[in-house]
């Protein structure tokens, strides 16, 4: 780095207002105050750190997708749901609820805790047999998030989708 990349260009902090009212001014234009760049490190700034996160959460979909499409396809998702309280992620592949929005369903999840002694039926119409539903709950804040049914297919509610 040379000396002159080494500070910001006096006109960088600049103002007009400065030049509107001379008693505010506390330099002169002569001898203009230099400011000493800030690197990234400085800045805690990672330039590359969108493509890296980028990166991370296409591996992490790709990993809770079916194992016919990890190598052959990309897997793809409907969103990314964290829990509305504590921001944990609960899912990296759902799939959308074709008549409520805000409704996902999926398979794999994780930071989810399933209570297996907490079971809720779901009396169906024309004579079919009840559905047994169990809570699912946020491992992070013990929030509830979901229902698992009995093919352990989780239905999330109570989420965040990104």
């Amino acid at each position: 780095m040379n000396q002159q990349d080494k500070y910001y260009d006096t006109v960088y902090f600049d103002s007009d207002d400065d030049n509107d009212n001379p008693s505010t001014s506390h330099q002169s234009k002569q001898d203009p105050e230099r400011h000493e760049r800030l690197t990234n490190d400085h800045l805690l700034y990672d330039p590359l750190g969108d493509e890296k996160d980028e990166a991370w959460v296409a591996e992490q979909i790709t990993k809770t997708a079916p194992k016919s499409l990890q190598k052959d396809q990309q897997a793809r998702t409907d969103a990314l749901l964290s829990c509305p309280m504590c921001f944990s992620p609960l899912c990296y592949s759902c799939q959308r609820h074709e008549s409520y929005s805000h409704q996902f369903r999926a398979m794999f999840v994780t930071n989810c805790q399933v209570n297996k002694k907490e079971r809720y039926r779901y009396d169906a119409k024309d004579d079919a047999p009840a559905e047994g539903y169990y809570v699912v709950k946020c491992e992070t804040c013990d929030t509830h998030v979901a229902m698992m049914d009995e093919e352990e297919v989780y239905h999330f509610f109570n989420v965040i989708a990104n």
